[in-house]
């Protein structure tokens, strides 16, 4: 494997400036790729000098991985080389915003953090509560296609992503879509790059609609005995006239994570809880309390409760960082993200719980009820042993999703560097698009200098 010389970090240091290339072990370790590091990290200020320096990683035959926050780079599977760090935090720009027609372009290095915050002061928001939000950067979400619990009332990153700009593998500068919501024209490549961690472009400006801020917000608990209750009042609640923002389910392993006990408020974390957000003008968010507690009597909670302000913040904050909260509890979890028609939802749990059992490990789950769940298997006992046995979990997990009756969808999101040893361990066996994903990626970056590797079947 051909490593950078002398020479390529003074090529890199020409074109971003050598007060913005580092060979700094720490700096060079906060941006290792599930336990692989680069020769260099580059920060480069625009578009322009991130196509120089691609064109330079392909001549010299150089892997480039673009970071940022840093807070996705244990996603996807082990690289097959990573040469150099293309950190994009100094494009941090908010290059255009028009409050009255809802849009907004930014660049990727911006933090989500401080984008909500500018926001906010136009009563706007973007609904992307996504994990780490503190370090996460806008580049990041998109290219790992953050998950967040306001999927349920607003969509997918996609779904509000009006275009993109890019810089593809060869050190071509393009575009797709607009700046508008209403854009027709062309091909939405840009929605190609969402979800693709990097493999196929470096992500240099992103347009997105935003959304008005409601007057009112209120959330609420409902507890049940079994996964059936949880399940059933969720379902009386999508047949119903009601359009709430967030619908949550956690089994008692989550809820020992999102219930704190300073926040609790009389919620039974031990039990299946269902959490329901509902927005709008004040009357609206009080008929959502009549609503929602006629079915939760209706599918039997054992408790039906609105939250006060200082639990709601607390309780969707642990929502939102459900992965993170599970990785600082045991950092050696693995944590599936799993993609579900609604209806086999309950069917799903409950196989999943009995493939923990039967290896001696143990699982939480975090459903959105609009058909993704969260599945973090914990082990139990001491390493080596535990590690072991989580390692058998992972392809019981892809076989069971596999199922014909589920179809469902998995990723291995998180896991140990010392089990991520091969694209199928994340990813799972070759799916039968991977043909085509493998012609995408030609046509975006043909020398594969992009996170080789990093992406499913290898790609």
């Amino acid at each position: 494997m051909k490593r950078p010389t002398q020479a390529s970090f003074t090529r890199l240091e020409e074109i971003a400036g050598g007060e913005h290339v580092t060979t700094d072990a720490a700096e060079i370790a906060a941006r290792r790729v599930c336990g692989l590091r680069p020769a260099v990290a580059v920060q480069p200020a625009d578009a322009s000098q991130i196509a120089e320096i691609l064109r330079f990683a392909c001549a010299e035959k150089l892997a480039v991985i673009p970071t940022g926050g840093c807070t996705k780079l244990g996603i996807g599977s082990r690289p097959a080389r990573y040469d150099i760090a293309l950190d994009v935090s100094r494009l941090n720009r908010v290059l255009a915003y028009d409050p009255k027609d809802l849009t907004l372009g930014v660049e990727p290095g911006v933090r989500i953090a401080d984008l909500l915050s500018g926001l906010a002061e136009q009563r706007q928001f973007l609904p992307l509560a996504v994990p780490f939000s503190e370090r996460a950067t806008v580049g990041g979400i998109v290219a790992a296609n953050s998950s967040s619990p306001l999927r349920h009332g607003y969509g997918a990153v996609r779904d509000f992503c009006l275009g993109m700009e890019f810089v593809t593998g060869e050190g071509t500068q393009a575009k797709s879509g607009g700046r508008v919501v209403k854009n027709v024209t062309g091909y939405d490549l840009h929605k190609l790059l969402i979800g693709s961690l990097g493999t196929l472009a470096v992500i240099t400006r992103v347009n997105f609609r935003t959304f008005p801020m409601p007057h009112a917000q209120g959330t609420f608990v409902g507890s049940f005995p079994t996964e059936e209750g949880a399940f059933e009042f969720c379902r009386a609640v999508a047949h119903s006239v009601l359009t709430p923002q967030i619908v949550e389910v956690a089994d008692p392993g989550a809820g020992q994570l999102i219930f704190s006990r300073e926040a609790s408020g009389g919620i039974l974390p031990e039990q299946w809880s269902v959490v329901i957000t509902a927005a709008g003008q004040s009357a609206v968010v009080e008929r959502y309390a009549r609503e929602l507690g006629r079915l939760a009597v209706v599918a039997k909670a054992a408790e039906f409760l609105p939250m006060d302000d200082v639990a709601q913040s607390s309780v969707l904050d642990r929502i939102r960082e459900f992965p993170r909260l599970a990785l600082e509890a045991v950092p050696d979890a693995v944590i599936f993200r799993i993609s579900a028609l609604p209806a086999v939802m309950p069917s799903l749990l409950a196989k999943l719980s009995a493939v923990a059992k039967q290896n001696y490990v143990e699982v939480a789950t975090l459903t959105r009820a609009s058909g993704m769940a969260y599945a973090a298997f914990v082990p139990v006992g001491e390493r080596p042993v535990s590690v072991v046995c989580l390692t058998t979990t992972i392809p019981e997990v892809f076989a069971l999703c596999a199922q014909p009756e589920l179809q469902a969808s998995a990723m291995l999101e998180w896991c140990p560097s010392e089990i991520n040893t091969s694209p199928e361990i994340v990813w799972g066996p070759s799916r039968p698009d991977f043909e085509l994903m493998r012609r995408v990626k030609n046509s975006f970056d043909p020398q594969n200098v992009l996170a080789p590797g990093r992406f499913a079947g290898g790609i």
